[in-house]
């Protein structure tokens, strides 16, 4: 093994770690976005509900509608959202740990093992990950149902 080696790998342990590092502060830009996304659509939402309001009996009627139909939807989605959040947010912790973990193994075959679980926690947490961009049709169900508390029916 020559001197140059160990330097070599010190460099690509370097590159690997800041490479982790900034996928999770991806990671948690983006989920900070995203909330901050909904925030928006919420205020816009309200917004265009309480302008597109007519009369009294009106607003009550639809006030009755939205509380039976649509803030049990808004809060489902809320939660659907922080529990994304929070499991983004532990699988980024853990995948730091096992990161780490790989530069203390004591062994190739130790390293080995170690490698493979932090590849198949990176999978596991991609595919999270993408699910969870697939979940950004909690934007667009917010404005389904500002359509359909919209218009007022005469």
């Amino acid at each position: 093994m020559s001197a140059a080696e160990p330097k070599k790998a010190a460099e690509t342990t370097s590159q690997t770690f800041s490479e982790v590092f900034d996928e999770a502060m991806r990671s948690y830009e983006k989920a900070l976005k995203a909330g901050i996304q909904l925030q928006e659509e919420s205020v816009n939402l309200w917004k265009e509900l309480l302008t597109k309001l007519g009369s009294a009996e009106e607003f009550q009627a639809k006030l009755e509608s939205m509380t039976a139909v649509a803030f049990p939807e808004a809060r489902k989605r809320m939660e659907e959202f922080v529990e994304t959040f929070y499991r983004m947010s532990n699988q980024t912790i853990d995948l730091f740990g096992k990161t780490l973990r790989v530069y203390q193994a004591t062994s190739v075959t130790d390293a080995q093992r170690r490698v493979q679980d932090l590849i198949e926690s990176s999978l596991t947490a991609l595919l999270v990950n993408v699910h969870s961009a697939m979940n950004a049709k909690i934007i667009t169900s917010w404005k389904e149902l500002a359509d359909r508390f919209g218009p007022t029916v005469k």
